[in-house]
């Protein structure tokens, strides 16, 4: 992959969009093109944080493990479907990853993987390209917890109006119904 191949990937990707040419040039600078094999992982559940990677092709799988139920996938992401991010929380955070996402089975995946010590750099340098990519996963990440209290008081709702009190039964259609 050249670095227009970069640039571009990284350009469709919707949460770059807002950064200038000169910008976008610093992220291309510090990224790096990676494949990766079918069913090999990502980004493992609980792991340390990571990179940020966008997906440019291929098919990757987000799996969650739900105690004592076993690993359910949440979703599944296409990048043919258009230029998507994973691991933006593992550039800004310090806990584990939230879940595992692995390549799918059908082939490998092309990604463009932004360090998490080049991101961390750009921010101790306050950059303010770095600055405005932390932003906007920060709004990101915010709009997510917000569905997600959402899809807990209309699971919580609901399992009101069966009449359901079993805390298990939360819990499962808690994490099977979150997308993430």
């Amino acid at each position: 992959m050249e670095e227009s191949d970069i640039k571009g990937g990284m350009k469709a990707a919707r949460i770059f969009e807002f950064l200038s040419e000169e910008e976008s040039e610093e992220f291309v600078r510090v990224s790096e093109p990676v494949v990766f094999a079918p069913g090999e992982i990502i980004i493992r559940e609980g792991g340390t944080p990571s990179s940020l990677f966008v997906l440019t092709s291929g098919v990757v799988e987000v799996m969650k493990r739900v105690p004592g139920r076993g690993t359910r996938k949440l979703a599944e992401i296409d990048a043919s479907d258009g230029r998507t991010v994973v691991g933006e929380r593992g550039l800004l955070g310090s806990s584990g990853a939230s879940a595992t996402v692995r390549v799918g089975s059908a082939g490998e995946v092309e990604a463009i993987k932004i360090p998490r010590e080049a991101f961390r750099e750009m921010i101790r340098a306050g950059n303010p390209a770095a600055y405005k990519l932390a932003t906007r996963i920060t709004r990101l990440l915010a709009r997510r917890l917000t569905r997600l209290d959402e899809e807990v008081v209309g699971a919580i709702r609901e399992l009101d109006r069966r009449g359901e009190t079993d805390l298990d039964v939360f819990r499962d259609k808690l994490i099977t119904e979150w997308m993430v």
